[in-house]
């Protein structure tokens, strides 16, 4: 899987989120993640005028797995968020919570088929270590975005093959 590094300014997220463990096989709409992506997209569809005035890219969906690692290692619970991009928080409806990333620099990539759910293995296994680069943290946490653009993502059963999206991890140079 090609990596390259990409700067990025911050980006402005508005959705909703899960704190704890991820449960069942995979991805299906009864573990917390597809919950959590079925109560957005339900708000998102009768909420037209908040979409129409506030989201930046409408076709594309953003998730973000975010985690403190020592946390992670004793609980096994994470953070969840899914969204999508808007140009502002304030006046939020009270479903949703917002995101301000960071900018700076994110390796990149856009896993195809069935490396979707394999890229984070040769992300953080194979390709990180050798790099000459560490994942970024804030405030000891990380975080990866997964971005899923109408179009370009057609789920995860039978179309998989047919899917691709994009990836980004906040990186930093290590220090020699």
């Amino acid at each position: 899987m090609h990596v390259e590094l990409v700067g990025r300014g911050p980006i402005i997220l508005a959705g909703m989120s899960y704190y704890g463990p991820l449960t069942g096989e995979g991805w299906s709409r009864e573990d917390p993640i597809g919950q959590l992506w079925h109560r957005f997209n339900l708000f998102f569809d009768r909420a037209p005028a908040f979409t129409e005035s506030r989201v930046a890219n409408p076709g594309i969906g953003y998730e973000l797995g975010i985690w403190n690692e020592e946390e992670y290692q004793k609980s096994k619970c994470f953070y969840v968020f899914v969204g999508v991009e808007v140009d502002r928080l304030d006046d939020m409806p009270l479903e949703l919570v917002g995101k301000v990333l960071p900018a700076g620099t994110y390796a990149h990539m856009t896993p195809q088929g069935k490396e979707i759910s394999t890229w984070e293995r040769a992300f953080y296994e194979e390709w990180l270590p050798g790099s000459g680069y560490r994942v970024q943290a804030h405030n000891d946490y990380q975080f990866q975005i997964q971005a899923y653009e109408e179009g370009r993502f057609h789920g995860l059963g039978e179309k998989l093959e047919e899917s691709e999206i994009d990836v980004y991890v906040p990186v930093e140079k290590v220090a020699q």
